[in-house]
């Protein structure tokens, strides 16, 4: 048998809409919210809000309508409507295989809330191109076989019944079953909340009332290993309404979601070099985190969203490294590229950024539970239910915060640390699995070429790296002085020089900038001892000029310090 199914969701992106927790709803919440209170504004970089005065995390227009909806062009509307087509229309076998292999499946369960925010946006002739089906659940309550533990229902429709693509060993089930119970238990253990709940969506009967429910279905054949979204339904003006009305419009991003997983994972259409059953896991773990976000807000910023959920795969199931694939498109390999892009460095960037959130956690690596807190006081930070609803790097911001940790310094030493990822990093990075950029310049100093400077214009949330290598210099008293003329350190600039000794050590050393941004550091340099010095150039301003006006950035905003002219001189003494 061969059920049609929905798109992912655009419908998750409805959720939106939902309020305040109800008394039931606040008290499963397992911990305190954060103390800023809403409107409270969490400083920039420069230690003001972004310039439009708008310090939460919520867009602009929100559910005003009772609709999801938020500022779009048509353009983007129409690019949002594609990126789904693309990913749930029609495709061959090859087709299907290439969007597994690139990881590229995973975008579906973002691509869905983006276009649900933008349906609005688009002509009646777009809108009439899309399948609402996509934001309905496979099948209805009743159907097929059904089974519940915990606050999971995982359905499914049997082999031992039915014949077709779509069907499951109840074997299968079972494993699916107990491993999103799991995973719910290590992020709820941690002190996440559960996904809001869903009613009788899923089943009337007391054991699959208001529980999180997953479908499995023949997902791989259209190159998708799984997506989660909200239920939502066309509106009268073209939009997508929420089908759980919020309880107060004014506090709008608390949805309900439910899954779809692959039926079986088997290895014919995903060729990962993995197990079933680890495909599986770290699928599960990744889009039950975004059903977890959901909760929190789900008009989030999307690369803190999918960042922060393979940030979470990983902690879950760390020895499968499916997270590994994304760090060719990550800031090792791509530092001058904004941290906050979506789709940057050929599309994968936001997926690659959980190197950043790794950098952090072992940095700061108090738990709850199995997994680190850091990232869970982020997302109460971000918490557009009960908390101060702040966006991605204001939410960040706040976290380190109040561990009294810095953003900007602990940006300009995690740009460093990509310098050198197999010493700097736990786990993989200590073998050596870790890609490296190349250094945007290199430099050969000696007798005859004592001097040299370079000047670069750096984005936002972005660095530089200009390395020396020390030639025919093999006295013990060679010294490199290297001088820095950066914008000033309230714009978040930071210089960070890194030694690499013969022997193997490397030595870091954070540049003392003045009120400036002028600096000036001196090093060892003896081509006997010193295999190469690099200078890291930051840009850690996290500021933005004006949000909500559809940019890849944090709040859709138009960052406040990009292309900041950063200079350096070095002299050979």
């Amino acid at each position: 048998m061969r059920l049609r199914r929905s798109a992912p969701s655009f419908l998750l992106l409805t959720g939106l809409c939902l309020g305040l927790l109800s008394p039931a709803r606040a008290a499963e919440d397992p911990t305190p919210h954060p103390s800023p209170t809403v409107g409270q504004v969490v400083p920039g970089a420069d230690g003001t809000a972004d310039a439009s005065g708008d310090a939460s995390g919520h867009a602009a227009d929100g559910l005003a309508d009772g609709a999801l909806s938020v500022p779009a062009s048509r353009d983007e509307a129409a690019q949002s409507l594609e990126e789904v087509q693309d990913l749930f229309g029609p495709m061959s076998r090859s087709q299907a295989r290439e969007l597994i292999t690139s990881g590229g499946s995973k975008d579906a369960t973002m691509a869905l809330r983006d276009l649900s925010l933008r349906m609005g946006s688009l002509s009646k002739n777009q809108q009439g191109a899309v399948d609402f089906d996509v934001y309905k659940r496979p099948w209805g309550n009743g159907q097929y076989s059904i089974k519940c533990e915990a606050n999971i229902c995982v359905h499914w429709i049997s082999s031992t019944s039915y014949t077709g693509a779509d069907v499951a060993s109840d074997s299968y089930a079972a494993t699916v079953l107990a491993t999103l119970v799991h995973v719910s238990g290590v992020y709820h253990d941690a002190g996440y909340r559960y996904p809001r709940a869903d009613g009788t969506r899923g089943g009337s009967t007391p054991d699959a009332l208001n529980k999180t429910d997953v479908y499995l279905a023949d997902v791989g054949s259209e190159g998708k290993y799984g997506y989660c979204t909200i239920d939502a339904s066309r509106g009268s003006d073209g939009k997508l309404h929420p089908d759980f009305p919020p309880p107060n419009p004014q506090r709008r991003s608390d949805l309900p979601a439910f899954c779809v997983l692959d039926n079986d994972f088997k290895a014919s259409q995903f060729p990962t070099g993995r197990s079933w059953q680890q495909d599986l896991e770290v699928t599960a773990a990744h889009e039950y985190f975004h059903a977890v976000q959901f909760a929190y807000d789900y008009f989030e910023d999307r690369w803190f969203m999918e960042a922060t959920a393979t940030w979470a795969e990983d902690q879950v199931y760390d020895s499968i490294n499916d997270n590994l694939q994304y760090l060719r498109g990550s800031q090792l390999r791509h530092p001058g590229i904004s941290l906050d892009t979506f789709f940057g460095a050929g599309g994968t960037l936001q997926y690659g950024d959980w190197i950043y959130f790794a950098y952090l956690t072992q940095r700061l690596p108090g738990r709850t539970g199995e997994l680190p807190t850091l990232v869970r006081r982020m997302w109460q930070y971000a918490d557009s239910v009960t908390g101060p609803d702040l966006y991605s790097v204001q939410a960040i911001a706040a976290a380190l915060r109040e561990k009294g940790a810095d953003f900007n310094r602990l940006f300009a030493q995690y740009a460093a640390a990509n310098r050198h990822p197999a010493s700097a990093y736990s786990d993989e990075g200590t073998q050596r699995l870790y890609p490296i950029a190349r250094p945007r310049k290199t430099i050969r100093l000696k007798p005859g070429k004592r001097t040299a400077s370079a000047t670069y214009r750096i984005d936002h949330l972005a660095s530089a790296t200009t390395r020396f290598v020390p030639r025919a210099l093999p006295a013990k008293r060679h010294r490199l002085t290297l001088s820095v003329n950066m914008a000033d350190k309230r714009s978040g600039s930071y210089a960070v020089a890194l030694v690499y000794a013969k022997s193997g050590p490397i030595t870091t050393k954070i540049v003392h900038l003045g009120r400036k941004g002028n600096g000036k550091v001196r090093l060892p340099f003896s081509s006997r001892t010193v295999a190469r010095v690099e200078l890291v150039l930051v840009n850690a301003n996290h500021a933005f000029s004006r949000c909500w006006v559809n940019t890849a950035y944090s709040c859709s905003g138009i960052p406040a310090k990009d292309g900041v002219k950063e200079t350096l001189s070095a002299k050979v003494s």
